[in-house]
């Protein structure tokens, strides 16, 4: 039976000082950057093919599925993730991440890699960091040390295993730097981004519609009827220039797709939102 690997991550550790403490200069913290590189690329390699999996299989018997059934796929991929995590982050072993950016997770005092019990703490605490709204990531922007909560949890630091050319740090922040645009990106998709804009843009539409309802009572009060005539409405408004500017900001402004419907006292009109969608919007004064 093969012996198995490990990589030796105290092995350039100098000397500890006469009071027994490790020389703090010993193997630099790791930056934020580089932690998140590492942390992205071991959730891609579990995640995504896990994810992959699941979907194929929700697509393909999804209707015959139970909702307990989906539920445990969901919990199963988060074990895997902490199976890995504490397994390939304990006794001197490093995840694929860290192993490529160059870091490591070792004890509070760097005299040594953390045991498999504070490794499985470490890797539940990766849960608590990000149910409290990723504070518990954001700790490691201010912490001297660059700790996170869960390595609090794990009595843990990261440190850097070698040190760093020029153009290997500016890749790392590049690198970081891009997979945070993409991560805050799907957070912001996550939590519904997307829907409150397109509901934003509905609320600027129906306001501006019952901007050109109060053209059309003005027009009333001026000429004795309502028109379907914007050109008018518009030249009512007093700057025909900036309604037309304002109108272009918030509808759809395609052929047709804004339109004024006049009979006797009862006026509608109706236009498209320049939301995702390009929701319909209406206004008339029948009560």
């Amino acid at each position: 039976m093969s012996e198995e690997h490990r990589i030796n991550i105290m092995e350039d550790i100098p000397a500890v000082t006469t009071a027994g403490a490790p020389q703090d200069t010993a193997l630099p913290y790791a930056s934020v950057t580089e932690r998140f590189v590492a942390l992205a690329i071991d959730y891609g390699i579990i995640f995504l093919p896990l994810q992959l999996l699941v979907w194929i299989i929700y697509k393909c018997i999804g209707a015959y599925l139970e909702p307990w059934q989906l539920i445990g796929m969901a919990v199963g991929m988060n074990v895997i993730f902490i199976v890995y995590e504490t397994v390939f982050s304990s006794n001197g072993r490093v995840t694929l991440g860290k192993n490529l950016v160059g870091i490591a997770v070792v004890n509070k005092d760097k005299t040594g890699p953390i045991s498999l019990p504070r490794a499985f703490l470490r890797a539940v605490g990766y849960y608590i960091s990000a149910f409290l709204f990723f504070g518990g990531f954001v700790l490691a922007l201010v912490d001297d040390r660059k700790r996170a909560l869960h390595d609090i949890f794990g009595g843990s630091v990261v440190v850097q295993l070698r040190e760093r050319e020029a153009w290997e740090v500016w890749a790392v922040r590049a690198l970081g730097a891009l997979l945070l645009v993409l991560f805050v990106g799907g957070l912001y998709q996550s939590f519904g981004g997307r829907d409150w804009q397109n509901k934003y843009k509905v609320r600027q539409a129906d306001n501006f519609l019952q901007n050109i309802a109060l053209l059309e009572e003005g027009h009333k009060l001026r000429y004795g009827y309502y028109t379907n005539d914007l050109l008018r409405l518009a030249l009512l408004s007093g700057d025909p220039v900036q309604f037309q500017r304002d109108m272009n900001k918030v509808l759809s402004t395609g052929k047709g797709s804004i339109r004024i419907g006049v009979k006797d006292n009862v006026y509608k009109i109706s236009a498209l939102a320049k939301d995702h969608n390009k929701t319909p919007v209406y206004f008339t004064n029948k009560i």
